[in-house]
Formats: structure tokens, sequence, C-alpha cells
């Protein structure tokens, strides 16, 4: 079951208490990490912006520290994930107490945004880039010229040159030697054009210099988010802890439903105090 409970006996209320404590400790420490700054970028038209990013090497330092302060709490240590420009980071914690078992989470989730350092070497390989463009589009064009009059003299050579489209169409589609043999005497154009190479080479090149240049900067809204806002695509900061009732000790086997009226007393403090430890130590972890 996930924390806070809605229910309103004893062990939901110290645990949601608890809990409430966790929350306001990591969204505070973790802001400290998570401080912006402004940064001189170059946009794709070559014109210089300002925009903010934060250090994501802070936020993995105070992770670390974190983990290591967590007595008694079993970690995965620190984990990456990304779907195209959605980045997160974070951690898992476990531990049994008792008959139950905690698992808690805190990550970041936040967006990766691509710029060019200011260079004006970008505005000079855009150029470059341009101009290969075309000059290409002209060999391309007489290349296609070339290669249409190749055509046409082979299908006449074969007598097909008088075939309607679908008749062509069909005895290519049949005849796949004769396709072979088109495409054998294409390429022979296109090695009669070093240069094409060339340019492609030259072009591969500018392109790997190009992204040499290019800088990720790291865009979050220091807010708390919960899970569902997380699935969302949402930018924050997460933690969430869910508990399960073990129903087998031996095989360590949970059931995420815990009958929170029939925990007892003694259990219920014991789960919280543990969590309101939790809640010190990213107080005081907090501290760079």
């Amino acid at each position: 079951m996930r924390i806070p409970f809605k229910a309103d006996d004893y062990f939901s209320n110290e645990v949601n208490s608890a809990f409430n404590h966790i929350q306001d400790a990591y969204l505070e420490g973790a802001k400290l990490y998570l401080e912006k700054s402004e940064v001189p970028v170059m946009l794709g038209d070559g014109s210089i912006s300002q925009s903010t990013t934060f250090e994501l090497s802070k936020i993995i330092v105070y992770y670390e520290k974190l983990i290591d302060s967590l007595d008694g709490w079993v970690s995965t240590g620190i984990s990456k994930s990304n779907t195209d420009d959605l980045h997160r980071i974070y951690f898992q914690i476990s531990q049994y107490i008792n008959k139950y078992r905690i698992y808690g989470y805190f990550g970041i989730q936040f967006h990766a945004l691509p710029y060019y350092r200011v260079n004006k070497r970008v505005i000079e390989i855009q150029k470059e880039l341009s101009q290969i463009a075309e000059k290409a589009a002209n060999i391309f064009s007489s290349l296609a010229e070339k290669g249409n009059t190749m055509v046409l003299h082979e299908l006449q050579k074969l007598g097909y040159s008088e075939l309607e489209f679908e008749d062509l169409f069909t005895k290519l589609f049949d005849d796949q030697e004769l396709v072979r043999g088109l495409e054998r005497k294409a390429q022979s154009l296109e090695e009669q054009l070093p240069e094409f190479e060339q340019m492609r080479i030259s072009k591969n090149q500018l392109y790997a210099e190009l992204n040499n240049l290019l800088i990720e900067l790291y865009q979050i809204s220091p807010v708390l988010i919960d899970y569902n806002r997380m699935m969302q695509g949402e930018e924050g900061l997460v933690t969430y802890f869910d508990i399960e009732t073990i129903r087998n000790q031996k095989m360590a086997r949970g059931d995420p439903y815990v009958n929170t009226e029939r925990v007892t007393e003694e259990h219920a403090n014991h789960i919280s105090n543990v969590l309101n430890e939790l809640a010190i130590r990213l107080t005081k972890t907090t501290i760079i």
C-alpha cells in the first residue's frame, strides 16, 4: 500500500505524519543541490541567448551521501533512465520491520535540452554544410540525368523501351536480375564522380564536429510531484513509500495489502520511528 494512507487509525496517522516529515526534508535538502545558474548558449540560427541549468553532479553527490547515511536500509544504488529529453535520476531503498517490508523511492525528473556552445565555429560549420548541400544538389541533378539516359539505353537494348508504365513496372518486379543489372550500372555512374564520396566524408566530419559543440542544459521545477505526475512526464522531485505485509517469512513473500487498523501500537511506533529517523538523516545530509 502506498503512503499516505486514507484511513484515520493510529497506525495511519503516525506513518502519514512521518512521511510528511520525509517529504519536507527531502524537498528542502534536494533544492539546495538543484540551484540554477545562467549560462550563455548559441541557438541553431547562430544567435546568442541566456539559459539556466543545474549541475547534475551535485544531486548525484547528495544521493551518494544520503545512501551512505541510511543504516538499516538496503539500497539499489543510483540509477538513471531517459525517454527522449525526459530524464530521471533516482535510488530506491527497502527495509524489513517486524512482519512488514517498506520500499522507498527518491528521485528527480527533469528535461535535458540541447544547445550549442558559444563558438563562431558553429556558424562556420553550418555555412560549409550549406555549400556541400548546394553542390550535392547540382551533382545529383547531373547524375539523375545521366542515370535516366543510361536506364533508357539499357531498356532499348533489351527491347523494353516501348512498354507501357504498368507493363514495365511488372517486368521490373518479376525480373530481379534486370533490376540488379540496372543497379550496377547506376553504381558505376556514382563511381565516375569521386567528388561525391569526398563530399559525403566531409559532411560526416562536419556533423561530428558540430555534435561536439553541443551541450545539454537541465531544466527542473523544484517542487514535489507524486508518482502519478511523474508518470505523466512532469518535472520535479519525487519520493514515495510503499508498505506490504510479509505473509511468509521464509520465502519473504509479501502481500501489498496492509490492514492498518490491525497493526499493533508497538509495530506502528517502530515503523513511524524508523521513518522519522530517515527524515532526520535527510535533514542532516542537506549540509553542502
